[in-house]
């Protein structure tokens, strides 16, 4: 939706004043955003002033815990930071919604530990990485020696900490819990000690730089990871993957639907300054742009409608470990997906309205037909997730994938 549409600022009118404060901020940073994106686009990471302006405006800490200097941001207000962020940049808003979620996981370290973590400068305290386990972690008594190498660490040029998500290994074997599943812990460990590869060479988000990093015989104390259970019965003290799930997918639904919204802000620039070829008028007077403008508004407000209404409904949980029912995590699966699928139609609408100017590299709409894809091939928010609470309303069962 346009920044100046009256349906944005009716949806909006129920913000809390604090997160109308984080809205401010993240309004504030959009010129150097737009300064910066294509440049971002070019080098596959966020320039350092980019980072710099996010790290200054205090969008870095917006999750992190209040106990370290963060804002502990962790509802509808973080959805709709990152939602605006992404009209200006996808890559920005999906570097900040990762940065959030890292944050909450990292809060779940020991206090000691977190407060180490965060002593420089809180605002510049970045975790990146991801949760499926692709290291191991032989247990040498009190610590580990970590190996691997993992995929898709969103953001993880700016990041002072990477999570290393490993199997813990007895005598070459991997040590299994009590249910028999094996024993995984999230390590958290200094970017200074990971490699990171050049690997994100993508269609789209190429700002984000989810490159890949590696690994090799680091040694990592206990006191620095976080068990993690991605099937099975929840351990105490630990993370539960369908548990963070629901809590998560949201701001990921939001970049899609952020992307979308800037499509049609630069689409509505575009179509009042120019006459196509051969035309006699401005594609703002014609009838068919007329009709595509107001159906991708709507499109798009009732995506957004039923997005935010379905994150009402999540309970608070500080660390996202409040369990969530199947209802809702169906509710919340189907939002997420319709949201992205919702964002690529309206995009596709425009982009093909634009005619040639939205086909060269730097026009806006142009980067947003790369970049939504790319959002909508996430886990949390790809096609599948509609299939399956499709799947589970016909009473068959509520699977992650099949």
């Amino acid at each position: 939706m346009t920044s100046t549409s009256p349906i944005l600022k009716t949806s909006q009118a129920g913000a809390s004043r604090q997160g109308h404060t984080w809205l401010d901020r993240a309004r504030a940073v959009a010129p150097v955003i737009e300064e910066w994106r294509d440049a971002a686009d070019q080098q596959h990471h966020l320039p350092e002033p980019l980072v710099d302006a996010l790290a200054r405006a205090g969008l870095y800490a917006l999750a992190a815990a209040a106990e370290v200097g963060g804002a502990e941001v962790r509802d509808e207000r973080l959805v709709r930071v990152v939602e605006e962020l992404s009209r200006h940049d996808g890559s920005v808003g999906w570097n900040v919604t990762i940065a959030s979620h890292a944050a909450v996981i990292a809060s779940q370290l020991p206090a000691s530990s977190l407060q180490k973590a965060y002593a420089d400068d809180p605002k510049r305290t970045v975790f990146a990485g991801g949760l499926l386990p692709k290291g191991t972690a032989e247990d040498i008594g009190g610590a580990f020696r970590l190996n691997g190498r993992w995929t898709t660490a969103s953001g993880c040029r700016q990041a002072r900490w990477l999570f290393a998500p490993s199997t813990i290994v007895v005598d070459g074997q991997p040590r299994l819990r009590a249910d028999g599943h094996p024993d995984i812990r999230v390590f958290c460990v200094p970017a200074a000690e990971c490699d990171i590869l050049d690997t994100w060479d993508t269609l789209g988000l190429r700002g984000t730089g989810s490159h890949d990093f590696a690994i090799e015989d680091v040694i990592v104390g206990e006191e620095w990871s976080v068990p993690i259970v991605l099937d099975g019965p929840l351990q105490p003290g630990g993370l539960h993957l369908a548990n963070l799930l629901p809590y998560a997918a949201p701001a990921v639904g939001a970049v899609a639907l952020g992307i979308a919204g800037g499509t049609i802000d630069a689409f509505i620039r575009l179509a009042v300054n120019k006459t196509p070829t051969l035309g006699s008028a401005p594609l703002a007077r014609q009838h068919t742009v007329h009709e595509r403008v107001g159906r991708a508004e709507a499109l798009l407000s009732a995506a957004r409608a039923l997005l935010y209404a379905t994150v009402r409904e999540l309970p608070r949980s500080a660390d996202w470990s409040a369990p969530v029912d199947d209802d809702l995590k169906a509710r919340v699966r189907l939002a997420c997906g319709h949201a992205a699928q919702t964002a690529i139609d309206v995009v596709a609408l425009l982009h093909t309205a634009a005619g040639t100017s939205s086909i060269f590299a730097g026009s806006v709409l142009e980067r947003s037909l790369r970049d939504v894809h790319v959002v909508a091939q996430h886990a949390s928010v790809a096609p599948s997730n509609i299939e399956m609470v499709g799947q589970y309303l016909l009473g068959q069962g509520l699977q992650i994938r099949r």
